[in-house]
């Protein structure tokens, strides 16, 4: 008898349960979901911002920059507040993200997008995963610190052997490190979310509910995580074809009045007033691109922990 693997299984479902949900075609729950694509379907980082002291005046006072409307303020000191609000910005942004996984979750499960009376239910229990993936990502960082540790303290040589050939024993290193990250993120969002929802429980004791659902059942999820790797490839390549054929598409009338601007001979600065309707017509246009991407995605792990696991099974 055929050994029945849940992840190649659940393929066709997966793609039927997105298809019930988001046809026929309903702008207000294709809106709603971008919402939710924006938070959880794409990443980002905040710019890295240096300053360095002039070097031939160690000890004297930092020169202050005087911007229009505000006291003086040194720079060091702008440049920090600067970076406390860029940082206060991302944290933000990563917290609404970690309660909208749980928002998600009842929005295809229930098929009831909404999303105040869910974000309202979910806050909780998406602030315990948000500091859950703080920790994790705090941890990862000190453990390649660890790693590095060496480099930095003793230059040259480490542990007898030259910075070259430690460094190439540590890529692997790095690399697993980085996989088994990867890992714990993946699974805390397709499997632990879920079992949070249904059992009401933290996230350490999701995880412990989980690795129990696993115990005899690695194989299935070995196959899970490759064939979730190669669709999630495969979907970013189709996703990235129909971005960058949507902003094409949408760039036609602002390139052509770019061009009657340049007849005219207009300066540079009069097109950047253009840049400001284009973002406004193009970043809806890429969430709308998405919806269906992570839809799938989230039904798929949804029907794949209802295999697994079947007292966590949330969609028929």
């Amino acid at each position: 008898m055929t050994r029945e693997f849940y992840a190649l299984a659940e393929l066709d479902s997966a793609l039927q349960s997105t298809r019930d949900l988001l046809w026929p075609f309903r702008l207000g729950v294709w809106l709603r979901l971008a919402v939710i694509a924006f938070f959880v379907g794409g990443g980002g980082g905040a710019p890295q911002i240096s300053w360095t002291p002039d070097a031939d005046l160690p000890g004297e006072m930092i020169s202050p920059v005087t911007f229009p409307g505000l006291p003086d303020l040194p720079g060091l000191a702008v440049v920090l507040a600067i970076v406390a609000a860029v940082m206060i910005a991302v944290l933000v942004y990563l917290l609404i993200g970690a309660i909208f996984q749980f928002v998600f979750v009842d929005c295809v499960s229930t098929r009831d997008v909404v999303l105040s009376r869910f974000f309202r239910l979910r806050a909780g229990k998406g602030a315990r995963l948000f500091l859950f993936q703080i920790g994790i990502t705090i941890l990862f960082i000190a453990v390649l610190a660890a790693a590095l540790l060496p480099f930095f303290l003793a230059p040259g040589r480490v542990i007898g052997v030259s910075n070259l050939l430690a460094l190439l024993f540590l890529i692997p290193v790095v690399l697993i490190v980085a996989i088994l990250f990867a890992l714990v993120m993946l699974f805390t969002i397709d499997f632990v979310v879920p079992i949070m929802i249904r059992d009401d429980c933290g996230v350490i004791e999701g995880w412990r509910r989980l690795l129990a659902a696993f115990s005899l059942q690695w194989m299935q999820v070995l196959v899970y995580v490759i064939v979730r790797f190669l669709a999630g490839l495969a979907a970013g390549i189709l996703m990235i074809i129909l971005t960058l054929l949507a902003l094409a598409i949408i760039a036609v009338p602002f390139v052509l009045i770019g061009l009657l601007y340049w007849w005219l001979q207009v300066t540079v600065f009069m097109l950047l007033p253009l840049i400001i309707p284009y973002l406004i017509i193009a970043v809806p246009a890429v969430l709308l691109i998405m919806v269906p991407f992570i839809t799938f995605f989230r039904s798929y792990s949804l029907k794949v922990l209802g295999r697994l696991a079947p007292d966590y099974a949330m969609l028929p």
